[in-house]
C-alpha cells in the first residue's frame, strides 16, 4: 500500500472506462467502453499504487478536468475524451505508441472517487490455440500484458465531494528513481512536493525507529551498530526501496534464521515504512545522508598498516597493552585478497 488505503485497496471497483491510441498523431476521440477484464485491470491499477511525491498546481487543466467529471458537471465519456486528447497532444516522437486507458473507480466510501490514468505500452504476443486439426500460433500486435513493465506511465487521483487532492501518485517507467518526465509532468500539471533528500531523510528514520523498538532483536542489543551497518548497506546500492530497506535490517540484525525474530523485524518495519509514506518507492540514495561508516588506518612503528572500518567493533578487538603497545586481533570468516604490493604502496600508505 502507497497512495491507496487499505480500505479502498479491498474495495476497488471500475465504475467507467474507456481507453484511446496516443502516438501524437491526430487524436481520434473513442466513446466510453463497457466495463470489461475487470480483475485483470484492477490487478494493473493496484500494481500503479506508490506513496505521493507529487502535487497538483492549483492551475492544472488535468485536475479540472477530473473534478468536473466526478461532480457530474462533464459526463465521464467527454471529460475522458478531453484528458486523453491533451494527452496525445503531449505525447512526443521518443516515446512509443500505446493506449491511454481512463478509469473511473469506485471505494465504497462515501463522496470518495478515484481516477486513474495509464499509458500502456502495446506489446507483440503469440498466442497459442487449440485449432480443429493442429495448435495453432496467433500473432497479436496490440496486446495489453500482465506486469509493470507494460505500464509506461500512470496516476491516481482521489476526489471527495468534488475537490481532488493536491497530492497524487505518479510513476514513469522512463525515469529513474521517484521522478516522472517532463511531459508527463506538464500535462499533469505538478511538482515534487518531497525531495530525494526527504526520502533518504525518512530512511534514515525508518532504520533508527526500527532499531530501535526492536533492540531485544539485535546482537548484543547494539541499536547503534545495527544503525551503522544499515546505513552502510543502503549507501552502496544504485537504488532505495522496500526490499533494500527490508534487506538492511537484516544483515545489520545478523540475518537472523529465527523466524519470530524475522517476523518481528518485518512487521515493525512495515510499519514504519508506511508511516513515513515510503511504499512503493524508488529512488537513488544521497550518500551525505546516508553515511558509510568511516574508514580508520592504523600504522605501527614495524611498518604494519591495518584498514578498517571504524564500526567494525566485533571484527577487529584492540587490546591496550602496559608501554603504549596494543594486541590487535582480527576475526573474520575468509581472507578475499593476498597479495604482494609495490614498494611506493607501503611508503604512501
Amino acid at each position: 500500500m502507497g497512495f491507496l488505503t487499505n480500505e479502498e485497496l479491498s474495495s476497488l471497483t471500475i465504475e467507467n472506462m474507456v481507453l484511446h491510441g496516443v502516438s501524437g498523431e491526430d487524436f481520434v476521440p473513442q466513446p466510453a467502453r463497457a466495463v470489461e477484464q475487470e480483475d485483470f485491470f484492477l490487478a494493473r491499477i493496484r500494481e500503479t499504487d506508490a506513496a505521493a511525491v507529487f502535487g497538483f498546481d492549483p492551475a492544472s487543466s488535468t485536475k479540472a478536468t477530473i473534478e468536473a467529471i466526478a461532480s457530474g458537471r462533464v459526463a465521464f465519456e467527454a471529460g475522458a475524451q478531453t484528458l486523453a486528447r491533451e494527452f496525445n497532444r503531449f505525447h512526443d516522437g521518443t516515446s512509443r505508441e500505446g493506449a491511454f486507458f481512463i478509469f473511473e473507480l469506485g471505494t465504497g466510501l462515501p463522496k470518495t472517487k478515484l481516477f486513474s490514468l495509464i499509458k500502456y505500452d502495446y506489446e507483440e504476443v503469440v498466442e497459442q490455440t487449440d485449432g480443429s486439426a493442429e495448435t495453432l500460433l496467433r500473432l497479436i500486435v496490440q496486446a495489453f500484458v500482465a506486469g509493470k513493465r507494460s505500464i509506461q506511465k500512470a496516476a491516481l487521483v482521489r476526489v471527495v465531494d468534488g475537490n481532488a487532492e493536491q497530492s497524487l501518485c505518479a510513476t514513469d517507467r522512463i525515469k529513474p528513481g521517484a521522478d516522472i518526465g517532463d511531459y508527463f509532468a506538464n500535462y499533469l500539471h505538478v511538482v515534487r512536493t518531497r525531495t530525494d533528500e526527504d526520502l533518504n531523510r525518512a530512511v534514515v528514520k525508518v532504520l533508527r525507529d526500527v532499531f530501535t523498538d526492536r533492540s531485544d532483536d539485535l546482537p548484543r542489543k547494539d541499536v547503534a551498530e545495527a544503525f551503522k551497518k544499515a546505513k552502510a548497506h543502503l549507501h552502496d546500492r544504485t537504488m532505495v526501496n522496500e526490499e533494500s530497506i527490508r534487506d538492511a535490517v537484516l544483515a545489520a540484525a545478523g540475518n537472523p534464521e529465527d523466524e519470530n525474530v524475522i517476523s518481528r523485524l518485518d512487521q515493525t518495519l512495515t510499519r514504519k515504512v508506511k508511516s513515513a509514506k515510503l511504499q512503493g518507492l524508488s529512488f537513488a540514495p544521497n550518500r551525505m545522508i546516508i553515511k558509510k561508516p568511516g574508514l580508520l588506518r592504523l600504522r605501527t612503528t614495524e611498518g604494519v598498516t591495518v584498514v578498517y572500518p571504524d564500526d567494525a567493533t566485533s571484527t577487529v578487538n584492540r587490546e591496550k597493552m602496559d608501554g603504549g603497545g596494543e594486541v590487535i586481533t582480527i576475526r573474520t570468516k575468509k581472507v578475499t585478497d593476498e597479495r604482494i604490493v609495490p614498494e611506493n604502496a607501503r611508503i604512501n600508505a
